[in-house]
């Protein structure tokens, strides 16, 4: 059955002192082993001392491989779920970003694929343009950013775009496949 952990048996397990039980597990002695006599009991049970020290630093060897093996895979666990935290909180802002920007007063339809240019009134209306600040001769609002519609329906940033597709430029750069091209 399997028994899960709390957060003190990981603690303890994690700490750097902790010691690996090295306690050495010898065989129960049978004088008539599965109801067969032995020719010489005594001869089976005699140990030296030097048979229990190699058996002891066996066991210990192989704990501190063991524990130092576990140890290894919990840090890679560790620096996952580390990855996977910031992913979802970059996944929040981005969502909560979008929803933000999809609830902007705009009077005209948004089509994916296109670059809108988020100003604000002196009220303190926000609103979608379809001109950039340099469009204007005279920008009549304050000018808060360019934002790109995704077929997703999410927003990226006007200055994240160049970035947005990271892997799939390297990619292009590293194989140097013309037929990537139609990725981008």
């Amino acid at each position: 059955m399997k028994r899960s952990i709390d957060a003190t048996d990981l603690q303890t397990f994690l700490r750097d002192d902790s010691e690996p039980e090295t306690k050495v597990m010898l065989v129960e002695r049978e004088a008539k082993p599965g109801g067969v006599s032995l020719v010489n009991p005594n001869a089976i049970a005699k140990k030296s001392y030097t048979d229990a020290m190699e058996l002891s630093e066996g066991v210990s060897n192989v704990n501190t491989a063991m524990h130092a093996n576990a140890r290894n895979k919990l840090d890679v666990i560790g620096r996952q779920m580390r990855n996977l935290q910031e992913l979802m909180s970059s996944v929040f802002e981005e969502t909560k970003l979008s929803i933000e920007l999809h609830n902007v007063a705009c009077n005209f339809v948004k089509k994916p694929g296109h670059i809108y240019h988020l100003y604000e009134k002196p009220s303190g209306q926000k609103y979608f343009g379809m001109l950039s600040p340099e469009e204007w001769l005279n920008a009549p609002h304050n000018y808060l950013g360019s934002y790109m519609l995704e077929s997703d329906l999410s927003w990226t940033p006007a200055r994240s775009i160049d970035g947005r597709y990271e892997g799939v430029n390297f990619l292009k750069q590293f194989f140097g496949a013309p037929h990537l091209q139609a990725l981008s």
